[in-house]
C-alpha cells in the first residue's frame, strides 16, 4: 500500500520550498537542452539507454530548471522503480500515480488547470506501464506531462502500436561522447567543432591545422577515454581499478541481473558467459552455431540471450553489404558493443595499453568508430546505411550509405600505415566511382593520391569529435 508519506520522502521539494536540486549544477549532456526544448507540447518522452550514462540526472536537472521557474512545486512529482527486486504488476504503478493525484493534487478527477509533471525513473520494472500511461494521459486532457525513463528498450517500445503510438517521443542517450567528456573533465581544451565525414575535402586544412595544434593533447585524452571515460560517475572514482569495477558491477553486472529478471532467464551463469564473450569479440565476425558450440548452448538459445543483450544496450550487430535487406538478415554479421568501456574494464586495460597492446586496441578503436558512424550516420529499418564489405579474404570496415552517396572507411590502427594497407581501399574506391576514402589511423593525417582516388588519413581521437 503506497502512502503519502512514501512519495512525499522522493519528493522533499513539496514541503520545502528552498529546497535544492544538487544535480541542477552539474555539467549538463548534450540531451538535457533536447528535452527541455520538448516541455511544452503534450507528447510523452521516453529517455531510454544503457545504465549509468546519466538518465536520472537529467530528469533530476529538468525538476531543477522547473522549480527555479516558479513552477508549483506540487505539480512535479518523481518517483524511481528501480529500488524494486522484483517486476511490478501494472496495478502499481496506477496507485502510485492516483495518490499523487488524489491525494498531494487532491485532483482524483485529472481536470487540472495547468500542466502536471510527472518523472518516472526506471519504469521498465512495470509490466504494462503503456497502458496505464495512456490511461491517465487521455483522462487529463494530455495535461499531464509524462518524462520516463529506462534500461530496457523491448518493454521501452515494443508495445507503443498498442497503446502509445501517436503519444511518445523517444531519446537515446548513449554513454558520454569524447566532446561530453573532454566538456566535462577538461573544461580548458579546445574542441573541434561537429563535422560530416561527406564533407572532409571541405574542411581538410582546418582540420590540419586543429590537429597541429592540439592533437597531441586530444590523443592522451582520447586513452583515458576509450579505457574508463564513458560514464559521468567514473570521474569522480581515484583508482583505474575501482573504474573498471565499476564498469563491471554497477554497469554490466546490473544490466545482466536486470536481464535475468526482465526475461525470466534460468540459466544466469550460461547469458553472462554468452555476454562477456561477445563483448570480448567485439569487432569480429561472429556466426551463431560457431559461439553456440564454444558455450555449448543451443541455436534457439543463442539467438534469444542475443536478442536480449542487444535490448540491453550491451551489443549490437552490423551486416554486410547487400543490397537485398530480405538477405542481409541471413549473410555476414559483425558484432561490437556500444560502449568500448566494457572491454576495457573485463580486460583490465589503462591508457598505457593503448600503446603497449596495440594489437588488442585495433579491435577497440574499430569499435569506437563503429559507434561514432552508427550515431552520426543513423539508418532506419528500411535503409541500410552502416555495414561492412567482405569478399573472400578482402574486407572494407565500414561503408556509410546515406542519401545515394557511399563513403568507404577502413580502421588500420598501427605506427605505420604502408601503401599496402591501402591499395585495396583505393582500388575499391575507384571500381565503385566513389569520391573519396578514408583511412582512420593512430595518429597519422594525410591525404593521398592512390590509383587516381584520394585518400584521407585521419587518426581516431579526430574521428571521436565527430559527434
Amino acid at each position: 500500500m503506497i502512502k503519502i508519506q512514501d512519495l512525499a520522502l522522493k519528493n522533499p521539494w513539496w514541503s520545502d520550498n528552498q529546497h535544492k536540486i544538487e544535480e541542477i549544477a552539474w555539467v549538463k549532456r548534450e540531451l538535457y537542452d533536447e528535452v527541455i526544448s520538448n516541455l511544452e507540447h503534450s507528447l510523452i518522452l521516453n529517455i531510454i539507454g544503457l545504465r549509468r550514462v546519466g538518465k536520472s540526472t537529467i530528469l533530476k536537472q529538468v525538476i531543477g530548471l522547473l522549480l527555479s521557474q516558479n513552477k508549483n512545486p506540487k505539480n512535479i512529482f518523481y518517483f524511481l522503480f528501480d529500488y524494486s527486486s522484483q517486476i511490478k504488476k501494472a496495478e502499481f504503478l496506477e496507485e502510485v500515480l492516483s495518490v499523487y493525484f488524489r491525494d498531494v493534487l487532491n485532483n482524483p478527477n485529472l481536470s487540472f488547470g495547468e500542466t502536471v509533471y510527472v518523472f518516472l525513473d526506471e519504469i521498465q520494472y512495470i509490466e504494462d506501464w503503456q497502458a496505464v500511461l495512456k490511461k491517465f494521459y487521455d483522462l487529463s486532457g494530455k495535461k499531464i506531462k509524462f518524462i520516463v525513463t529506462g534500461s530496457q528498450s523491448v518493454l521501452l517500445k515494443g508495445k507503443y502500436n498498442e497503446s502509445l503510438a501517436g503519444r511518445i517521443f523517444d531519446f537515446y542517450l548513449s554513454p558520454l561522447s569524447f566532446r561530453e567528456f573532454l566538456t566535462i573533465n577538461y573544461e580548458k581544451v579546445k574542441i573541434f567543432q561537429k563535422f560530416d565525414l561527406f564533407a572532409l575535402p571541405k574542411i581538410f586544412s582546418e582540420l590540419g591545422i586543429y590537429e597541429a595544434n592540439f592533437g597531441m593533447d586530444i590523443a592522451k585524452r582520447s586513452r583515458e577515454y576509450i579505457t574508463v571515460g564513458q560514464f559521468p560517475e567514473t570521474r569522480n572514482i581515484s583508482s583505474i581499478e575501482k573504474k573498471h569495477e565499476y564498469i563491471s558491477e554497477s554497469v554490466i553486472g546490473k544490466v545482466l541481473d536486470d536481464c535475468v529478471r526482465i526475461f525470466k532467464v534460468e540459466k544466469t551463469d550460461e547469458l553472462k558467459l554468452i555476454a562477456y564473450q561477445l563483448i570480448n569479440n567485439a569487432g569480429s565476425i561472429f556466426e551463431l552455431k560457431n559461439i553456440g558450440r564454444e558455450v555449448g548452448v543451443s541455436f534457439l538459445t543463442l539467438e534469444k540471450y542475443i536478442k536480449y543483450l542487444k535490448e540491453a544496450y550491451l551489443v549490437e550487430v552490423i551486416y554486410k553489404y547487400h543490397k537485398s535487406l530480405i538477405k542481409r538478415g541471413r549473410i555476414l554479421k559483425k558484432i561490437y558493443t556500444p560502449c568500448v568501456n566494457f572491454v576495457c574494464a573485463l580486460n583490465h586495460f589503462n591508457a598505457s595499453h593503448v600503446d603497449e597492446v596495440p594489437q588488442a586496441f585495433g579491435k577497440i578503436i574499430e569499435n569506437s568508430v563503429y559507434n561514432i558512424l552508427n550515431q552520426k550516420y543513423k539508418g532506419n529499418k528500411i535503409v541500410n546505411t552502416l555495414s561492412f564489405w567482405r569478399q573472400g579474404k578482402k574486407e572494407i570496415d565500414f561503408l556509410v550509405n546515406e542519401k545515394n552517396r557511399k563513403l568507404p572507411i577502413e580502421v588500420k590502427f598501427s605506427n605505420k600505415v604502408t601503401l599496402k594497407d591501402v591499395v585495396f581501399l583505393a582500388d575499391y574506391t575507384k571500381k565503385y566511382k566513389l569520391e573519396f576514402g578514408i583511412v582512420v589511423t593512430k595518429n597519422e593525417f594525410n591525404r593521398q593520391e592512390i590509383n587516381g582516388k584520394t585518400i584521407y588519413y585521419i587518426p581516431y581521437y579526430l574521428i571521436l569529435l565527430m559527434i
